[in-house]
């Protein structure tokens, strides 16, 4: 019996817990079913789960979307698909686009903008320091990846004048190691996304942002279609009313938010990635200033005024129908019919009201606008009354820039806020009816005593029926200071450099007299009887101390070309004597190395132009000097050609050839550094501090040229010399 009831009760029990385990699962299919009450539509999203879309998670978990009477699913991009396409297929309902919606508009695609998340667009160009890319103009040769949807970096390279079409576009992989790895020069990103894994892995990186080149269009937009907009009007404005909900809260619960993709999307990104990528948006967005999902249409004419400016969209591109409007005006046409059957008394009563009402309504609408737009806006505004000067009104940014609230602002007089009562007389002294006040540099002082460099803009205006003044204003406090930093460096530099000037001439005055002396005295010896060895040391001493002198010379060249205080004249340069004279000069010098030393002139040379011969000379005595020191045996030739400029007058081009021992590849660009010689072995082998060159080059660029060397290791070198001169006409000569 016993047997028998244990087993009843665990057939009982099974078929119970089997009875469970069916109710359960039908509950939670009932939970994952959709419920056919509601509405059901599709997000189509730019990318994969992550912050970027926080506002739509939170509008789900919240309950928003059923509160509007939506079953909302959230779709996930493809990198092979195009989200915009998916909605004008007809495969999801709303999608999340960039400003390149405008473009698409501008094709014939009836897209619509319902609302704006990204007050500024986080789209950058991410490129490697090492790849020597300080500039977009050095990407134009690299491999760059850059995704779709990216116009507004292609207009950027395009005002930096680089063609888009030039660019070496590899397919996107959207991983950052790719930029790492050294497999691209740069890539296009998210500020709020792979700049966190580029710092986690400690690369040093260049960003771009076409906000640098004043190209700042707006981020994420929520979009649909024409089609939805008249189909559906009331999904339309309930999807986006849920949807702008779901983003202040997310803004406001960004830790919440974040474990909610973790837990319920994607564990694709870190929490700490997340977070990052959460404190970045709301840096995009503003929601301190702007409230989530505003649209100016000013703001996107000008995005449109800047693609028609790169040739992407027609100019004066109509934004009549791209525009979600959330308050469309009522249309009263019904009632006007309705009231004309009833009664033509009726009718013309009315038709006079209701212009009327309609008038105020619209007006009270607009004013509304206008003065939500001002208190938004992210820049200081504040109205003072013309008469009291007092305050009249203030934004919110007014009262953040002056670390107060509104009400501690607004009834104050405006004369207290100047740090110099005198600039305000002088801004109201530059205002007149119809001509404003822009960029006037004024201090002011905050009510906690802080001083704040501004730069202010100012109009005569009448508010609310009173004669008043507008002021808008940019906090340049930070760039005032670095500029009177840099002055403060600037003088100090200055004075520094100035020193150093006095100090050399000082210095080499003291040393040339003795250095004088010396070489005076073993010059007056050496005419004494003397032995072999003791003339050789008196000849030794004399040598030596022309070499200082020499190398005093050469200091001094160099502290007035750095100093700027390096003259060349312009007088009558004859340049095949000039040739022809150094050749004698350093003949003996060349016979002692049995080395054979030419003068080639070439055909077009003028024989007279404009220009400096001393410095011309000294820059040949340099290079002539070099070629002999260096070259053991065969042959130095130098030459002049030239050419004439359109613009008149000439270049001449100097060349010294030698068969000498010739530089390597890689020694070639400290050549013309100063105190830097190719070789170290070379000052211990011949001497000298290695600022021949260097003088010669900067010399040379006073000239209006240049000096440039090709050498090969072992088969000898050719330094070049350019200079610009002035064509000098010669008297015509008479017969005698």
């Amino acid at each position: 019996m016993f047997g028998r009831s244990l087993t009843s009760r665990r057939v009982m029990c099974t078929s119970l817990l089997g009875a469970w385990v069916v109710l359960g699962s039908a509950l939670a299919a009932a939970a994952d079913r959709p419920d056919a009450n509601l509405d059901q539509v599709t997000l189509q999203l730019k990318w994969k789960h992550q912050f970027q879309f926080a506002g739509y998670y939170a509008a789900v978990a919240q309950g928003y979307y059923r509160e509007a009477g939506l079953e909302v699913r959230l779709r996930e991009a493809e990198p092979d698909h195009d989200p915009v396409d998916a909605v004008l297929a007809g495969q999801a309902e709303f999608g999340v686009g960039t400003s390149e919606l405008l473009l698409l508009r501008g094709k014939g695609k009836p897209v619509v903008a319902l609302a704006v998340i990204y007050q500024h667009s986080p789209l950058v160009l991410l490129a490697r320091r090492s790849a020597g890319a300080d500039d977009l103009q050095a990407l134009a040769t690299k491999p760059v990846m850059i995704e779709a949807q990216s116009a507004e970096l292609f207009a950027y390279f395009k005002d930096e004048g680089v063609d888009p079409a030039r660019l070496r576009l590899v397919p996107h992989t959207f991983d950052v190691h790719d930029l790492i790895n050294g497999k691209v020069a740069a890539m296009s990103a998210y500020s709020t996304d792979e700049t966190f894994q580029l710092k986690q892995a400690g690369f040093d990186y260049l960003q771009f942002t076409p906000r640098a080149g004043g190209i700042d269009f707006y981020g994420d937009n929520l979009f649909t279609t024409e089609a939805q907009v008249r189909a559906h009007p009331a999904r339309v404005a309930a999807f986006r009313r849920a949807s702008l909900r779901g983003w202040d809260y997310a803004l406001a619960h960004p830790d919440e938010t974040a474990d909610l993709i973790l837990r319920d999307y994607s564990p694709r990104k870190s929490r700490e990635a997340l977070r990052f990528e959460a404190e970045q948006t709301a840096q995009l967005m503003h929601p301190e200033l702007i409230e989530v999902g505003h649209m100016n249409p000013g703001r996107w004419r000008h995005i449109a005024d800047t693609y028609a400016e790169f040739g992407m969209l027609p100019a004066d591109f109509s934004l009549n129908g791209f525009l979600y409007d959330p308050n469309p005006q009522t249309d009263y046409r019904w009632a006007y019919w309705t009231l004309g059957i009833v009664s033509v008394v009726a009718l013309t009563l009315l038709g006079w009201a209701l212009p009327l009402m309609r008038l105020n309504r619209r007006l009270s609408q607009s004013e509304k606008q206008y003065r939500d737009l001002v208190e938004l806006a992210p820049f200081p505004v504040s109205v003072s009354d013309g008469e009291t000067h007092r305050i009249l009104f203030a934004n919110r940014s007014a009262a953040a820039a002056m670390t107060a609230p509104v009400a501690a602002i607004e009834g104050e007089p405006v004369i207290g806020f100047y740090d110099d009562p005198a600039d305000r007389e002088r801004l109201l002294a530059g205002l007149s009816a119809d001509q404003p006040v822009v960029d006037f540099e004024v201090r002011l002082r905050t009510p906690g005593g802080r001083r704040i460099w501004v730069l202010m803009s100012a109009a005569k205006v009448e508010f609310s029926g009173r004669r008043a003044v507008l002021v808008a204003f940019q906090d340049i406090t930070q760039r005032r200071e670095m500029q009177d930093e840099l002055h403060r460096a600037k003088d100090a530099a200055e004075a520094a450099n100035a020193a150093k000037s006095h100090y050399l001439a000082v210095m080499t005055h003291e040393v040339r007299t003795p250095l004088s002396g010396i070489i005076g005295l073993a010059q007056l010896t050496r005419e004494e009887p003397l032995s072999d060895e003791q003339r050789e040391n008196l000849g030794l001493i004399e040598t030596t101390g022309q070499s200082l002198i020499a190398l005093i010379g050469d200091i001094l060249d160099y502290s007035k070309i750095e100093a700027g205080h390096m003259e060349v004249e312009k007088v009558a340069l004859e340049a095949a004597p000039l040739l022809y004279e150094l050749c004698r000069l350093f003949k003996a010098a060349a016979q002692a190395k049995n080395i054979a030393l030419s003068v080639q002139i070439g055909a077009d040379v003028p024989p007279v132009v404009r220009s400096d011969p001393v410095r011309l000379r000294q820059i040949l005595s340099n290079l002539l000097s070099n070629a002999i020191k260096f070259t053991t045996s065969g042959k130095i030739e130098i030459g002049v050609a030239a050419e004439r400029l359109r613009e008149g007058g000439w270049r001449l081009i100097f060349q010294v050839h030698d068969t000498g021992s010739g530089i390597a590849a890689d020694k070639v660009a400290r050549l013309f550094q100063p105190f830097s010689q190719a070789d170290s072995s070379i000052a211990r082998r011949f001497g000298g501090t290695g600022l021949g060159l260097a003088i010669s080059r900067r010399l040379a660029r006073l000239l209006g040229g240049d000096l440039s060397v090709a050498s090969k290791l072992g088969q000898g070198s050719t330094f070049m010399v350019e200079i610009t001169a002035e064509a000098m006409d010669l008297p015509p000569q008479t017969k005698g």
